[in-house]
């Protein structure tokens, strides 16, 4: 089961699928909760995203998804590959960050 953090954006999963979400937040930029009643545990509150069939498609689709909503206008291929190199490194960086290494 996965359930990890990537900035501002949630992968989850399942026995069927990988779920992308973007996190609310609040003011000091923390992951906002609700209680869950009948699970009796607090939950992040999230936007749905996607639904991929694994992990490598869900950092695929976020991947895209971060370059369509970025604020640069890509006008060429040469462009378009360093965004995704950027973004690339970040999550390489950001995970790297967070697993121990040996992992």
């Amino acid at each position: 089961m996965i359930d990890m953090k990537i900035d501002r954006y949630h992968l989850s999963s399942d026995k069927y699928e990988v779920r992308v979400g973007k996190l609310s937040l609040d003011s000091q930029g923390h992951p906002v909760t609700s209680y869950d009643e009948k699970s009796g545990i607090n939950r992040l509150v999230e936007t749905p995203l996607a639904h991929c069939k694994d992990v490598e498609d869900a950092l695929h689709w976020l991947r895209g998804y971060l370059i369509r909503i970025g604020s640069e206008r890509i006008t060429t291929v040469d462009q378009l590959a360093r965004e995704s190199q950027r973004i690339e490194r970040q999550f390489d960086a950001y995970i790297k960050e967070r697993v121990p290494e040996g992992l």
